[in-house]
């Protein structure tokens, strides 16, 4: 909507919730005066949506400039605007970026090494559903309305690149069958349960699940990473709520009515699960270990010293980013940062020599192409060279 107001575009009901935000805090109208102030900014995005390459060099050169005006000090309490400044200034590719050096470096990035006519797309909602017979369905092809029928339950795609499973009858089946619902590298998509419980799955990852739940509980496995949200399901014969159990590696998460997010990567060091609503009950298999988590907590199984630990007051944006359309780094070496673009730009990535010790911090779209986030990493002593579908990082 800042963007819509610098352009002239805005319409009457978004301005009336610009205006909205702006009364809500003296701090809001200030951001936005900073933002708006700033002239030759403006003039360079309105441009740049017409752009050529020229414009273009010009705005990604005063990346470093808008970063000094808008971001005052890395902390926490800025991410939330971080993600509005992003919107200002991710206008046909450019995006606003800060880095942090642990060695507080203050050298500026050498020129750019990408080049610009390489482009590998974004992700996008890409997905395979194995059905109980062996059949798999390739959702990317598969026409919208309902795409099979297991037991009593019909499997719908939906417009808006859902599938979702509605039961034909209020009788339960006789047997329960399973499906597989499997997004590859460069893919998500979202998944609606028999109960109405709602999934969203990242790249890489899998989620196998009955297409009918029985009475006494709810039960589904996952790789990769996904979010929940869970639907209150009454057990009417016993007057009870019935559990919603997700199971991953050797963890198992235990729920009611709760959102929350589960990340078990195998190339991750640990699996975390982060609670936003409700409660969960986190415990290893096998043993009497658990943890119960309130909302903005996050418990982690070390795969390696077998330990859960739990953290308070985490970054819930930052950790459902991913859902939400975005990167967001906090404090993420260069590592993290490449196995995340890793997964969603079905890329392999290579480090050769010894990497700066950086941290980044910043909220980039998922919907850039992967040279704009590779270019703008480039600025911070970190070089990129693109060869195929292969990324070589080095210093």
């Amino acid at each position: 909507m800042i963007i819509k107001h610098l352009q002239e575009t805005i319409t009457a009901e978004e301005s009336i919730t610009l205006e909205q935000w702006l009364a809500a805090s003296e701090e809001n109208r200030s951001k936005f005066d900073r933002i708006a102030n700033e002239k030759t900014l403006r003039e360079d995005l309105l441009s740049f949506i017409e752009s050529d390459q020229r414009i273009k060099e010009r705005v990604y050169a005063k990346l470093p400039e808008v970063q000094d005006a808008l971001i005052v000090t890395p902390k926490r309490n800025y991410m939330r605007w971080l993600s509005v400044a992003a919107a200002v200034l991710v206008v046909g590719g450019a995006g606003i970026w800060m880095l942090r050096s642990k060695e507080a470096s203050t050298t500026k990035g050498t020129e750019q090494q990408v080049p610009m006519a390489t482009t590998i797309p974004a992700g996008g909602n890409k997905a395979t559903l194995t059905l109980a017979d062996g059949t798999v369905i390739d959702l990317d092809k598969a026409g919208n309305g309902t795409i099979a029928t297991e037991g009593k339950t019909k499997v719908n795609k939906k417009e808006d690149g859902q599938l979702e499973y509605k039961s034909t009858t209020s009788t339960r089946q006789s047997s329960i069958t399973y499906n597989l619902l499997s997004t590859p590298r460069g893919g998500q998509y979202q998944l609606i349960l028999p109960d109405g419980s709602k999934v969203w799955l990242n790249a890489a990852s899998s989620i196998k699940y009955p297409t009918a739940f029985s009475d006494n509980e709810r039960i589904v496995e996952i790789t990769g990473e996904a979010y929940f949200e869970i639907a209150n399901v009454i057990n009417k014969a016993e007057n009870e709520k019935v559990p919603f159990v997700v199971k991953a590696n050797e963890i198992e998460v235990e729920v009611l009515g709760t959102h929350f997010n589960m990340n078990v990567y195998s190339d991750e060091d640990a699996v975390r699960t982060t609670l936003l609503e409700g409660r969960v009950k986190l415990k290893l298999n096998g043993t009497d270990t658990y943890s119960i988590l309130q909302p903005g907590q996050q418990a982690t199984w070390n795969k390696k010293s077998d330990e859960i630990k739990k953290f308070r007051d985490v970054d819930v944006e930052e950790v459902v980013a991913w859902k939400n359309g975005y990167f967001q780094f906090s404090n993420s070496d260069i590592k993290a940062v490449m196995r995340q673009l890793e997964r969603w730009y079905d890329v392999k990535v290579e480090y050769h020599g010894t990497l700066p010790d950086k941290e980044f911090v910043g909220t980039l779209p998922r919907s850039l192409d992967l040279s704009k986030v590779l270019m703008l990493l480039e600025k911070q002593n970190v070089h990129f060279k693109i060869d195929g579908r292969k990324i070589i990082v080095s210093p």
